[in-house]
Parts: C-alpha cells; structure tokens; sequence
C-alpha cells in the first residue's frame, strides 16, 4: 500500500485514515521506492494551520533516506534494526522494486510465534528439551532458595521400537500423540511436561515432595497400560517405565537430580518394564 510522489498530502493523510495504517511507502511508477511518509510526518503540516499545505505533494514532506529489508533477511534481524533506529515500519524490496511494509507490531506478533514454535515439540506440541531444561533450571534455584520439594520424572515407553517396526512410523507417531495427550490429561497445569527426544518425556513437579509425584506417576503409568489405542485397523497396547527423583538439599545442580531420575528409569527397566522406580527417601 503506497502513494505516488505527487500525491497531495490531503489525500495522503485520508489513506492513512481509510486503511488505519501509520505509514505509507512513496513509489514511482515502477515500483520503486522513493521514500516513507508517516502519520508523524503528516502532523507538523496539520500543525501550520495553513489551507494551502494540503494541497502540496507527498514528495515535500516524506523521509528519502529509508531503511529496508529483503524478504530473505530474518525476522529476528529486522526486529533488531527496526528497534536500533526506532522506526515502526520497514518496506521490503526485492530486486529494488517494493513487494511489501510491515509494521514493528506485526513482526513482534511473527517473532513471538517462531519462539513459541522453537520452544515446541512438532509431533506432541509438549516443550521440547531445551525449554524444558532452561525451565527445570529456573525452578531449581528456587528451590534451593526457599527449600521448596521439587520432583522429576523420567518416562519411557516400553519396546517403541517394537512399534514402529511391526506397524509402521505413521503408526508410532500416532501412539506418542495419544501418551502425550495423555500425559497433558494426568498431570498438573502447574507440571512441566516435554519430550526430550524420541519416545522419552520428562515432568517436572515444582513445589512437589516425591511421594505425591509418584502417586501421580503411577496413576499415569496405568491409564497407558489400560488405554489401547486404535490406529486404523490396529490396535496398540503400550506401557510406560518411570524413574522418579527429588530435590535435596545437598544437590547443587538441576542436571543431577535428571541424571537420577534417568538411571531409576534404566532401573524400572531392568525390573521388568511397565513400573515406577522411586529414589530412596
């Protein structure tokens, strides 16, 4: 959306208005960028109170050093550039012509969607394992801060490998959908729940003693056991194995009471599979 450099300023200031923009890019008649007029330039002509000003062109008023942006350039760059020059419009050119404005406002609204996406895991929508570290961390301190309880729980499902190779991936990824929907149904909104790779998860408990996360693991670990789920013509019975560890006082780092949780998981497997294996309080 622009106007041309003869455009009277009057009609500017009304296309402003009409499509509730607070800039328009000044082309010629190629397309090509001759500069930017914004509601602010458009605010010292209002302020001269002279009839005969809203006749002049766009071209006495607009901004002719303008800055811009390709449409390969990243979205984090150009929030940066648009933050650095404290300029709320950014026109997009390719091959010099204009192809586009985008505004301060919708590239902050885009940026927060890439990081909420960078933050999920695509198959699950559950976090993925960064996020859930950085989180796991955070929580950490405060527990070690205040002496709040903190558990962790370490998740595998049983023979997955088992799945995929008799049914199919399609077939495997339709199970980790339902045992994390599953998961996000069992647990706390409180509960950090995420999926650190393949078919291990991991939730983390904040302000949670370790007997009452392991009743809520338990609980989880056999509504999988009893919840056959149908993919196609097939129908899939699955278990889980849980290792279970908590905060303690003497720990200085969140990654050993992960580390803890994850050799109670290799525990529960070794016991047997579809069981909850516990740190000795």
């Amino acid at each position: 959306m622009g106007v041309g450099p003869d455009t009277p300023l009057s009609q500017t200031a009304q296309t402003l208005l009409d499509h509730k923009v607070g800039a328009l890019v000044v082309t010629d008649n190629e397309s090509r960028l001759c500069g930017i007029v914004s509601e602010r330039d458009l605010v010292h002509v209002v302020a001269q109170f002279d009839p005969k000003m809203v006749g002049r062109p766009v071209r006495d008023i607009m901004t002719q050093r303008v800055i811009t942006c390709s449409p390969e350039d990243e979205i984090g760059y150009v929030l940066r550039l648009m933050n650095t020059h404290a300029i709320r419009h950014i026109p997009i050119l390719e091959d010099g012509h204009l192809v586009h404005m985008i505004s301060i406002r919708e590239l902050t609204r885009a940026y927060e969607m890439l990081q909420i996406e960078a933050n999920l895991d695509p198959l699950t929508e559950l976090s993925n394992r960064r996020p859930f570290l950085r989180t796991m961390k955070n929580e950490f301190e405060q527990a070690k801060r205040f002496g709040h309880p903190l558990s962790v729980a370490m998740i595998d499902l049983d023979h997955f490998k088992k799945v995929n190779d008799t049914y199919g991936h399609d077939a495997g990824d339709a199970v980790l959908r339902k045992v994390s929907d599953q998961l996000i149904l069992e647990f706390r909104s409180i509960d950090l729940i995420g999926r650190l790779g393949g078919e291990e998860f991991a939730v983390m408990f904040p302000k949670t003693a370790i007997d009452g996360a392991y009743i809520a693991c338990d609980r989880f670990r056999s509504v999988v056991e009893r919840t056959p789920i149908s993919v196609g013509d097939h129908t899939i019975n699955i278990t889980a194995s849980i290792g279970l560890a908590s905060f303690d006082t003497g720990i200085e780092d969140e990654a050993v009471i992960l580390k803890a949780a994850d050799q109670l998981l290799y525990g529960a497997k070794a016991a047997g599979r579809n069981c909850v294996m516990v740190q000795p309080m």
